[in-house]
């Protein structure tokens, strides 16, 4: 594919020298695996599949409009005739420990480098730890991650992570969470409302935020009844404390359901232009012309 032909020249805005590092740190792990760049960002090479990294803006909205208080990463994986594949179905495949440990690394490193270089060191990043793979190999990676972090001059509080946890990773989930706090991390807490036993799990885990399973804010659209028992248990546990967040907000009556439940954080692609609206700078004003006046003599 045209898009992985790796470039000679550093795609703009990336550090070469943490290239250089990051190169390092890959060939210290067993297997084959590399980094390539074209003009405008990092990709991964792992097991015959090309990996990339998509962000997505988090925000908060208030009276001024919208502001990005984070960005998300998204993994993409790309075969080798231009096919995208979601990436649980790389995540689902069983792959021995030490290969899927590497994996783990390889994807931490394509995301912190890509957001280096593509979205800079102002805002924080977010990263989503899958439920399939994370409680079984994401333990082995926390003090990698905070090796990572010192090399590339990051400081722990500039990555978030999200954890989804269901019934039965609670208790390796809960673990790993106290791991990443132990390193200044904040955690969240992702796919709230898919499982009968997430109330019990947030009392438990008192998440720094919380996510709420995006199928219920598309359903809130559509079914009255399910908008109403949003509206009623939501803002009952804003008021207690939890921060929400609430994504995939495609339009505006979405957004006014999260805003009427007291989310803080928006996302989506009705978001997005919002943020795009709101950063294009303003027409210039088209002077008038001058024109001469002819005052009746008197």
């Amino acid at each position: 594919m045209k898009r992985f032909k790796k470039s000679k020249a550093t795609p703009a805005g990336f550090d070469p020298a943490l290239l250089q590092y990051c190169q390092g740190l890959l060939a210290d792990l067993p297997g084959s695996y590399r980094l390539g760049w074209n003009d405008k960002e990092v990709f991964a090479w792992f097991d015959g599949w090309w990996l990339t990294s998509e962000f997505f803006p988090v925000a908060q909205v208030d009276a001024h409009g919208y502001h990005t208080v984070h960005m998300a990463a998204r993994l993409r994986i790309h075969g080798q005739f231009g096919q995208t594949l979601p990436a649980d179905w790389l995540f689902a495949m069983n792959y021995a420990e030490t290969k899927a440990v590497a994996l783990l690394k390889l994807i931490r490193i394509l995301h912190l480098l890509n957001h280096l270089g593509r979205n800079g060191r102002a805002l924080p990043l977010r990263i989503d730890l899958d439920p399939r793979i994370c409680h079984a190999f994401s333990d082995r990676i926390v003090d990698f991650t905070t090796q990572l972090l010192q090399g590339l001059g990051l400081a722990s509080s500039q990555v978030l992570f999200l954890l989804f946890i269901d019934r039965d990773t609670t208790d390796l989930g809960r673990a790993l969470m106290q791991r990443y706090r132990e390193h200044a991390h904040q955690v969240g807490l992702g796919g709230f409302g898919e499982s009968p036993h997430d109330l019990h799990r947030l009392w438990l885990l008192e998440p720094d935020f919380v996510c709420l399973a995006p199928r219920f804010i598309r359903r809130a659209i559509m079914y009255p009844q399910v908008r109403e028992q949003l509206l009623q248990l939501m803002p009952q546990l804003v008021e207690q404390g939890y921060v929400l967040g609430v994504e995939e907000i495609v339009c505006g009556n979405m957004l006014a359901i999260a805003r009427q439940m007291g989310a803080r954080f928006y996302a989506g692609q009705w978001v997005s232009q919002q943020l795009a609206l709101d950063a294009a700078p303003l027409p210039a004003e088209t002077p008038l012309p001058d024109v001469a006046l002819s005052l009746p003599a008197v």
